[in-house]
């Protein structure tokens, strides 16, 4: 995910309710008294159901399965995501104890910084960051921390203005792949690497377990298999805990 990167995402309910697709929102305001008044514009895969479809690329047909635009009515949009951004000055930042890096805003923590995006995984087989305590180099290293147990993550970098700071959901999903494995302790360093795994998941939903595919961090959007295909879902209306993941060795 670029965390910079504060493109819209939201669910699409078209032709009834019968359709429901992950789209983008874009900034693109009608023009006052046109037909479009009250309504956003979306980009998405045709067919959408939308009240006024064209093609993204005004040269081209519309085409099954091609990225679309049309205006749709925001009471049929659910499934909102966007970051936020704030920028502040360095003299307001200096007076907050505001400093550049990647936090992770928890439950159970409050905020700590977090050892890059990195994906290490914890105990139970879900995914972790590793959080560092302390407010002084060097950094003391905490305990892993689950991301079904950070609220969200906070990038704060350097800025003409002074700093920007943007905040974003943290995925509690891990994309499925290889990654590498640490035998981390608790309160100690973190250890070197101890091999690679490979991570599959699966998605219990309607009592039957889907296959993950992927994963669209910037969307907010997981793709499982059902019915031999892949089908888009907005990550907030897949709970954590219906997540199954297994690790083996690569």
């Amino acid at each position: 995910m670029t965390i910079t990167d504060l493109r819209t995402f939201a669910t699409f309910d078209g032709h009834g309710g019968k359709v429901s697709k992950r789209v983008e929102v874009l900034d693109h305001e009608p023009a006052a008294g046109s037909p479009h008044e009250g309504l956003v514009a979306v980009r998405g895969e045709h067919p959408m159901g939308a009240l006024d479809e064209r093609a993204a690329d005004e040269s081209a047909a519309l085409a099954r399965g091609v990225p679309s635009v049309g205006w749709v009515d925001p009471s049929t949009l659910r499934d909102w995501y966007r970051p936020d951004r704030v920028v502040i000055t360095r003299l307001e930042a200096r007076q907050s104890g505001i400093e550049p890096g990647l936090f992770a805003d928890s439950r159970g923590r409050g905020r700590v910084r977090i050892d890059g995006l990195e994906a290490r995984l914890a105990p139970d087989g879900r995914p972790a960051f590793r959080a560092l305590a302390g407010s002084d180099a060097p950094w003391v290293v905490d305990v892993p921390l689950p991301t079904d147990q950070a609220v969200r993550l906070v990038a704060v970098s350097e800025v003409d203005e002074g700093f920007e700071v943007v905040t974003a959901p943290v995925s509690p999903f891990l994309q499925p792949g290889e990654y590498a494995a640490y035998d981390d302790v608790p309160g100690l360093p973190p250890r070197p690497s101890s091999g690679r795994v490979v991570v599959s998941a699966t998605v219990l939903l309607d009592g039957s377990l889907h296959e993950v595919e992927r994963i669209d961090e910037q969307a907010a959007t997981i793709w499982i298999r059902r019915d031999g295909r892949a089908v888009p879902m907005a990550t907030s209306a897949v709970g954590p805990d219906l997540v199954r993941y297994t690790a083996t060795p690569a």
